[in-house]
């Protein structure tokens, strides 16, 4: 008698061992709940099993599982998690929806000075230099020349060896425009170059 009941308690472990052992499938597919549209890239976790997956370029996943109780943890980037209970007992296509996640920002007050730009009158590659900048630079024979102050922007560089003038960017001196107080001035240097046709003391910027 005692031998039988042993060989009853071993078969119905061995039973149960082997119910508990056998794995089902879990699949479905992962959506938004306000639109329905599948979540791509969402993670499916299994605490008590320690697995996971995630689903495909459809919404859809799949998971193998032995047969018992579980906790479902699906988590996605920008969605609320969902977190559900489920006992396996034989293959189950279970579908979840989630909900997006919003966050409001505090907002942005962006401020300008609107003084210190001019819509009306748009100015690109525009270099500005005052009389008293240009009284820094080193002057032959003492005399502040405008005119060679402007050699030291970028862009700017000397005509040929003995002929006056400056081209600017790759221009040439005749493509130059230079007016003083809204006037053309055609003549910019006497005696070469050495002297210059604009008194520093009466400019206050070019």
């Amino acid at each position: 008698m005692r031998y039988k009941i042993i060989n009853i308690l071993l078969f119905i472990a061995i039973s149960f061992g082997a119910y508990s052992q056998e794995k089902v499938t879990l699949s479905g597919t992962i959506s938004i709940k306000t639109n329905t549209e599948t979540i791509i890239g969402a993670s499916i976790f299994i605490p008590e099993a320690k697995v996971s997956t995630a689903t495909n370029a459809y919404g859809y996943y799949s998971i193998s599982l032995p047969k018992g109780e579980y906790t479902i943890v699906i988590s996605c980037v920008g969605f609320e998690n969902v977190e559900e209970h489920i006992f396996l007992t034989e293959n189950t296509r279970k579908n979840f929806s989630m909900l997006e996640k919003s966050k409001a920002l505090d907002e942005i007050v962006i401020k300008y000075n609107s003084s210190a730009s001019s819509i009306r009158k748009p100015e690109m590659s525009v270099n500005k230099l005052s009389i008293s900048t240009i009284k820094k630079m080193p002057a032959v024979m003492g005399e502040v020349d405008i005119l060679k102050a402007i050699l030291q922007l970028p862009g700017v560089s000397t005509a040929q060896e003995g002929a006056t003038g400056f081209n600017v960017r790759g221009g040439s001196v005749d493509g130059n425009l230079i007016l003083l107080d809204e006037a053309v001035v055609y003549n910019t240097s006497h005696l070469f170059g050495f002297f210059s046709v604009f008194n520093a003391d009466v400019i206050k910027d070019l």
